[in-house]
């Protein structure tokens, strides 16, 4: 039977873990008795490791890291693919909100399709919150139209690939890693199914706003290069139009003799609008700039202090 690797990584799951184990047990075992399950626990602070250690000792087909400290979802998601040693990869949060029973069907979908490399989740049922689902909806409508990458509404993290997708990701070796777009834009075969996506059950989701609107600005910066192009265009039209404001304003000063002190609080306004678009467009400019000199630092996307099952 082929191989089926699980990376999975962890944050804050302590109330889960056991839950997650045991139905991944129960489901894999008919399909890939020799699967693992690499838990990368992604510095938490709770439970998750001691409880990750305990359940690799009762199997050793779980495999476990724990990071030197947090370093996000995708660099914890990249520790994950480095020690991955099956045919078949899964990509599952820790959380249940995907369910393992579920993981057949997409393992169904790449072996009865050989073209096809990936194989993605659409969420059906529960998807979040309204402001959830509203943020969700505005981020992948204005990816897909500024980057021209398609990445379908509700799509999960929920994913299978086989292993010459996993070879190819990995050659990806940038800082700022985001693997949601990144699998889009390789543009290998891909299959979409739906699933049932349940509600919450343990703990609550730590994507802040704040989390979310940090993704969303690095997806943009990361996949198009529109943000400071449209600033130069808006920087050419305040331009414009400010220089052709002043001309009017002196040539109605020289033929009809009009004061120019009228129109000092318009200039005041405009030059205020012009130092603020000079400010927004110095942020997205430092953004690009930050990102470039985090490539050139190559500081690792994350460190490892302790394993369980891996050699």
């Amino acid at each position: 039977m082929t191989k089926i690797s699980v990376v999975i990584p962890v944050y804050k799951a302590e109330s889960c873990l056991h839950e997650l184990y045991s139905r991944l047990r129960q489901t894999l075992d008919p399909i890939s008795p020799e699967f693992e399950i690499l838990f990368v626990e992604d510095g938490g602070g709770d439970r998750s490791w001691p409880i990750i250690l305990d359940l690799a000792l009762q199997d050793d087909r779980i495999k476990g890291l724990k990071l030197s400290r947090n370093f996000g979802q995708h660099p914890a998601i990249s520790a994950g693919f480095e020690n991955a040693s099956g045919e078949y990869i899964v990509l599952m949060d820790c959380d249940l909100q995907d369910q393992p029973e579920n993981i057949p069907l997409l393992i169904d979908a790449l072996q009865d399709n050989p073209d096809i490399d990936i194989v993605y989740t659409i969420k059906k049922g529960y998807i979040g919150s309204w402001q959830t689902r509203f943020t969700s909806k505005l981020y992948h409508y204005t990816f897909s139209k500024i980057t021209k990458i398609k990445v379908p509404e509700n799509i999960g993290t929920f994913r299978a690939f086989n292993r010459k997708f996993l070879q190819a990701i990995l050659q990806y070796d940038e800082r700022n890693i985001l693997y949601g777009p990144l699998m889009f834009y390789m543009g290998f075969n891909s299959v979409c199914i739906p699933i049932t996506h349940s509600s919450r059950q343990f703990g609550r989701s730590t994507y802040s706003f704040a989390k979310r609107l940090a993704l969303a600005v690095n997806s943009l910066v990361s996949y198009t290069d529109i943000p400071h192009r449209a600033l130069t265009y808006i920087g050419l039209i305040v331009f414009a139009s400010s220089g052709l404001y002043s001309f009017c304003l002196v040539l109605g000063y020289i033929l009809f003799g009009r004061a120019l002190a009228a129109g000092v609080t318009i200039v005041l306004l405009l030059t205020t609008m012009f130092l603020g678009i000079m400010m927004f467009s110095l942020g997205i400019i430092g953004s690009y700039v930050f990102r470039v000199y985090q490539e050139v630092l190559k500081r690792p996307r994350y460190l490892v202090s302790q394993t369980v099952n891996l050699k």
